[in-house]
């Protein structure tokens, strides 16, 4: 039986790999930035958005660390037991079925415990319906539009008060968004406040959301939905209670206030990216 020769690891050859290593992960801190930006998921001002950062945290460091375990494991094994010019071909094995079960029930029982369980509660809560006392908004998505209908607020006509493109709501409360659009799919999200959901032609979803404080955030349609989708951009302007009330008179009167700007609790609502 001839013997297999394997191509040997020049020292050379596993310094390059590792300078390369080194340069992506210093051009991947680079994609950081400002953690401060309109669309900054990582940023959250609400309270669904501060759940949603938690559970992507709490994925992501376990996995972190399992990726530097497994990944430091194969260099060391690369550089401890690599093939040297006299060596003679190593016995040759085909598996070890207590180890892989070990490898295999361990990290599971690992990932149940740590991560599945704390997670179960807080996705019901984030996809549970509205409650009772949210205040309602019925948002309306179309080519290439958001449209923002209040129940609650009636304008001079006796009908809810319609807004488009800039959605007012109150601060601190529970916000009941019903979701639908009239032509294809589009799909509704403000990432400082919430994550997206999908608008579908002939179907209704629903959704909460709640700002920690007054300020104004961007969003955007997620779901690419036609030439014009890349405008297709809103603000959501969470107002004190006072304020809003102010509002509310203003639309039942049939007036508008241009909101004042330069207020420290505003949030720049520039959807670029």
């Amino acid at each position: 039986m001839s013997k297999r020769h394997f191509p040997k690891v020049r020292a050379a050859h596993f310094s390059a790999g590792l300078f390369v290593l080194i340069l992506i992960g210093l051009l991947a801190t680079g994609c950081i930035g400002d953690v401060d930006t309109p669309n900054n998921t990582l940023a959250p001002e609400g309270e669904v958005a501060e759940k949603q950062r938690d559970l992507f945290m709490l994925a992501m460091w376990p996995a972190l660390v399992v990726m530097i375990l497994v990944e430091g494991g194969i260099v060391f094994m690369m550089l401890r037991w690599r093939r040297r010019s006299n060596d003679e071909m190593p016995k040759q094995t085909h598996g070890n079925t207590p180890l892989e079960i070990g490898w295999t029930i361990i990290p599971t029982i690992i990932i149940i415990v740590f991560v599945g369980i704390p997670m179960i509660p807080v996705l019901f809560e984030l996809g549970r319906d509205p409650k009772p006392d949210a205040y309602p908004v019925t948002v309306t998505g179309f080519q290439w539009a958001w449209q923002f209908d209040h129940p609650e607020v009636e304008g001079p006509d006796g009908q809810p008060v319609v807004e488009i493109g800039e959605l007012h709501i109150p601060a601190g409360r529970e916000i009941a968004i019903t979701l639908e659009s009239l032509d294809v799919n589009h799909s509704f999200g403000v990432p400082r406040l919430a994550g997206t959901r999908d608008a579908i032609k002939g179907n209704t979803n629903v959704m909460w959301l709640k700002a920690d404080h007054p300020g104004s955030f961007s969003g955007q349609c997620r779901e690419l939905c036609g030439i014009g989708h890349a405008e297709m951009k809103l603000t959501v302007i969470a107002q004190s209670e006072e304020d809003f009330d102010a509002w509310s008179r203003e639309m039942a009167a049939g007036t508008k206030s241009v909101p004042d700007s330069t207020s420290e609790d505003t949030v720049a609502a520039d959807s670029g990216e």
